[in-house]
C-alpha cells in the first residue's frame, strides 16, 4: 500500500501564500490489465474521485503560528471535494486569510475517500458503482455509523445505501444495511467478520492491521512538506495521483471486480492504493 505522503526538501520558507489548491491526476485508461495470470492484479483508475476533509492546516516553523484553512468540529461536517477530470481544481482556503510567515508543511485530516469503478454483477453485467472508504472513525468521535476501513456504496443522489464486502454480496455485489447485518455472519449482529485479523466490530475490510496501527486515529491525518522559498503571493498546489489505484485479482477474467472474484476458500487479493501527494509552489 502506498503511503499518502510526498514532499520537498525544506528551505527558507518565509513568504506569503495567496491560495492553496487541490487537484487529482487520473490515468488515461480506465483499466490496465498486464496479464491474465491469477497472480497478477488488474489495475483500474476511477472515473471520478471524492475527498472529504475535516480540516486543513499549515504548519509553521518556530516563530510562525500554525494556521487552519478550515477545521470542522465534526467529521460529518467535512466539506467534500469532487473531481471528474484533471481540469477540476478546488481552493482549500474557505475564505481564510493566511498571515505571512515561515510555513513548511500542510496537514490534512481525511474523513473518507470515494471513487467510481466498474463492478461485475450477475444481473446487469458490469455496472459503474460509487465506493466510499472511511479513513476516520465517526463511531468514536460522534456516535456515527462508520468504523475505520468501512466500505460503503453511494447512489447517484449521493446517498449512502449500504456496506460492501461482507455478508449477502452474491451475486450482484449489492450493498447491505445496517452495518451489523453486513459485517456479521448470517447478519446475526453478533458473530463479526474477521477481516485479515481485524474484527468487523471495530474495522471495515479496507487496510491491514499494520496500516491502522501506524496511522492517526480516530481521525486519520497526513502531512506533506513544501518549499515556499520566500515567494510572495504563492499558490500551493496539492496533486493527488489516483492512477491505477484500485487493484484486484480478476479471477473470472471479465475485467471488473465482482462476486466472481470473491472466493472464500482462496482469498482474493484486492486493495485501494492511497493517492500519492505531490506539492508544487507557483
Amino acid at each position: 500500500m502506498l503511503a499518502f505522503l510526498f514532499g520537498c526538501e525544506k528551505d527558507n520558507n518565509s513568504g506569503s501564500i495567496a491560495d492553496v489548491k487541490l487537484q487529482v491526476t487520473f490515468d488515461n485508461s480506465s483499466v490496465n490489465k498486464s496479464s491474465v495470470s491469477r497472480t497478477e492484479l488488474t489495475s483500474e483508475t476511477p472515473d471520478n474521485y471524492y475527498v472529504a476533509l475535516k480540516s486543513v492546516k499549515l504548519l509553521g516553523a518556530e516563530g510562525t503560528e500554525d494556521v487552519y484553512l478550515f477545521n470542522n468540529e465534526k467529521l460529518s461536517d467535512s466539506p467534500v471535494f469532487n473531481f471528474t477530470d484533471e481540469a477540476t481544481v478546488h481552493s482549500l482556503l474557505q475564505d481564510a486569510g493566511i498571515p505571512e510567515g515561515d510555513y513548511h508543511t500542510i496537514e490534512l485530516e481525511v474523513y473518507y475517500l470515494q471513487m467510481n469503478i466498474g463492478i461485475s454483477t450477475a444481473r446487469n453485467g458490469i455496472e459503474r458503482r460509487n465506493f466510499r472508504i472511511y479513513m476516520s472513525d465517526d463511531a468514536q468521535t460522534e456516535q456515527g455509523l462508520h468504523q475505520p476501513g468501512d466500505m460503503t456504496q453511494i447512489n447517484e443522489a449521493g446517498q449512502e445505501i449500504g456496506w460492501l464486502l461482507g455478508e449477502g454480496q452474491e451475486p450482484n455485489m449489492d450493498p447491505v444495511t445496517p452495518r451489523t447485518s453486513a459485517y456479521t455472519y448470517n447478519g446475526d449482529g453478533t458473530s463479526w467478520y474477521d477481516f485479515a485479523g481485524k474484527s468487523g466490530e471495530n474495522f471495515g475490510p479496507f487496510g491491514g492491521l499494520d496500516f491502522w496501527a501506524s496511522v492517526s486515529q480516530p481521525v486519520y491525518s497526513v502531512k506533506a512538506e513544501f518549499d515556499l522559498s520566500a515567494k510572495e503571493g504563492a499558490t500551493i498546489i496539492l496533486d493527488l495521483n489516483v492512477s491505477g489505484c484500485w487493484k484486484f485479482e480478476d479471477k473470472d477474467n471479465d475485467g471488473a471486480f465482482g462476486f466472481g472474484d470473491l472466493d472464500p476458500d482462496n482469498p482474493t487479493s484486492w486493495h485501494m492504493e492511497l493517492p500519492t501527494i505531490s506539492v508544487s509552489v507557483e
